[in-house]
């Protein structure tokens, strides 16, 4: 479906609210920690849509721009706030966008009319003009995957002072596309590509748009491996999205996935992809997706039903001697002592989200850390070490005062 489509505004649909609340509660402390090292933002909604659905619930850019406020709201010192640039990119609704943002005060809210491909690279060039120690944060959530271009992605690190992406990544999309282009027939007899939602009707019919999509060929051998029967069509969805993680990797540190799907055992509708180079926000949105997972699982995908053990997006129930196994194969790694906050981006970064912090880390009733320095298998070592009092301190959280480190101990 277009997203010129005049229907799709009717009514935010339930995966429309899930991928939103993920981009909205993690931008509230994406702008607090960024307003704090007082650069430039640059925050730009690349396929920004109407603003406003029929049904009056907000869409990303009044969403982003809320977030601003409460994070502006909560700055104590207001002599100076960084500029913060808001940039809306939008083909088919740029004239409704415009009369919603009129009713915001800010004069940095711009609505920028046209194609994301023939507007984004001018758009950041005249930013960097300006100020090269600019913070970026891209918003990419079109319909399809024809527009994207990893080579855009990987240059943004090096040219801005920071940058993160949220990419709304259709991956069953390529699949189907990649499937077309090698002329392989799909053999699974349910229409698996019926619920997809395309930003344009246009053919990709070229193995080299598709690498250029993709960041490179390795998505060539997971279609070979569906095409021989040695995967099938859901397992090549999966490997698609593990190696375009694996891609963004080559220039941003920390890459996070959500898979969005309606009931347990579907396909995803698509997945939200998270990329960043600081394990700050590698931890916000990690425990952003548990939550998220949360409501999407017990509430959606289960009519409000709870289990006896959490379920991850993939609906895998992780126990906790699978979260101590992986917990003390990555120390292992390294056995010198290491940052928590590192160590649990790091955990996220390459297990993926198996469970919230708490349960990891810092849950008042126990967590899998907790209890592997109770039993003696890692060591800890924290500042301050004791209390006013002169207790021992014992906390599992990295904040601003205290910091925590650990290590396996050696055999």
């Amino acid at each position: 479906m277009s997203k010129g489509n005049k229907d799709f505004f009717e009514e935010k649909k339930i995966w429309s609210e899930v991928k939103d609340e993920l981009l909205g509660c993690y931008l509230v402390p994406y702008f607090n920690k960024i307003m704090s090292m007082n650069n430039p933002i640059l925050y730009v909604d690349c396929f920004a849509g109407k603003g406003k659905f029929d049904d009056g619930k907000n869409g990303s850019p009044l969403i982003a721009i809320e977030c601003l406020e409460k994070s502006i709201a909560q700055i104590r010192n207001k002599s100076y706030i960084p500029q913060v640039y808001m940039k809306f990119i939008e083909l088919h609704h740029a004239s409704d966008l415009r009369n919603y943002l009129n009713e915001q005060s800010s004069k940095h809210f711009e609505v920028i009319e046209g194609k994301f491909e023939d507007k984004i690279v001018s758009l950041l060039n005249n930013a960097l003009s300006k100020n090269r120690s600019t913070n970026l944060f891209l918003y990419v959530d079109p319909y399809g995957v024809k527009v994207l271009n990893a080579t855009l992605f990987d240059i943004l690190p090096n040219a801005f002072k920071t940058a993160e992406l949220l990419i709304n990544l259709n991956s069953f999309g390529f699949i189907r596309l990649a499937l077309q282009v090698m002329k392989i027939t799909v053999r699974e007899k349910d229409d698996v590509f019926s619920d997809l939602e395309e930003y344009d009707n246009s053919v990709t019919d070229s193995i080299e748009e598709l690498n250029t999509i993709a960041g490179g060929n390795y998505w060539q051998s997971i279609i070979e491996n569906y095409k021989n029967g040695t995967a099938s069509i859901y397992q090549a969805e999966k490997d698609f999205a593990q190696g375009y993680k694996i891609r963004l990797r080559k220039k941003y540190t920390y890459v996070l996935d959500m898979p969005i799907r309606m009931k347990a055992g579907q396909q995803p509708k698509y997945r939200m992809i998270h990329a960043t180079n600081h394990h700050v926000g590698c931890l916000l949105m990690a425990d952003n997706i548990a939550k998220r997972t949360d409501y999407l699982v017990i509430d959606i995908q289960s009519g409000g039903q709870l289990s006896f053990m959490q379920q991850t997006a993939e609906n895998e129930m992780i126990d906790d001697s699978v979260l101590e196994e992986k917990v003390l194969e990555l120390l292992s790694i390294n056995p010198k002592y290491i940052h928590l906050n590192e160590f649990l981006a790091d955990f996220y970064n390459e297990y993926g989200v198996l469970c919230d912090l708490s349960r990891l880390s810092s849950g008042r009733s126990g967590s899998v850390l907790k209890r592997l320095e109770k039993n003696g298998v890692i060591q800890v070592m924290r500042n301050p070490a004791t209390t006013e009092k002169g207790k021992p301190t014992s906390f599992w959280q990295e904040i601003k005062g205290q910091t925590l480190m650990l290590r396996k101990v050696e055999n």
